[in-house]
């Protein structure tokens, strides 16, 4: 499984074109299956007048041996909130699917990284149409 989702900096994110791609790439994924290894939850970090992401690019975050999932968090940079870039998006995605790979290796959890990126090209093609 996969989960995609978002913590947005400020109320006036709702409706913005970030918010929009974000939910366009959970739609596009389809739905979510609970998977017995290897989960992800990617949660992009959006930049508002409230709050700002204290770190850049994407890094690992909880990690729960019991449900088998990590958690991964994707810094949104400030260019990308009124007109995102759908392939960096994308490629901050990817990014996150292979960075989680050496953290289910420690733990001895199973990982399936090509099922994972196979579901990244799916919301490529389908939002890229």
């Amino acid at each position: 499984m996969m989960g995609l989702s978002a913590v947005y900096g400020g109320p006036e994110l709702a409706g913005t074109p970030i918010d929009k791609a974000i939910r366009m790439f959970g739609k596009a994924r389809g739905p979510t299956e609970m998977g017995v290894s290897g989960s992800l939850d990617i949660v992009f970090h959006v930049p508002g007048s409230l709050l700002k992401p204290e770190f850049t690019g994407v890094r690992t975050a909880k990690f729960s041996r019991k449900e088998q999932k990590l958690m991964l968090q994707i810094a949104v940079p400030d260019e990308q909130v009124q007109s995102p870039d759908v392939r960096w998006l994308l490629d901050a995605i990817r990014e996150a699917v292979r960075l989680a790979r050496p953290k289910f290796e420690r733990a001895g959890i199973e990982y399936p990284e090509k099922e994972h990126l196979s579901i990244v090209d799916r919301i490529q093609r389908d939002v890229l149409k």
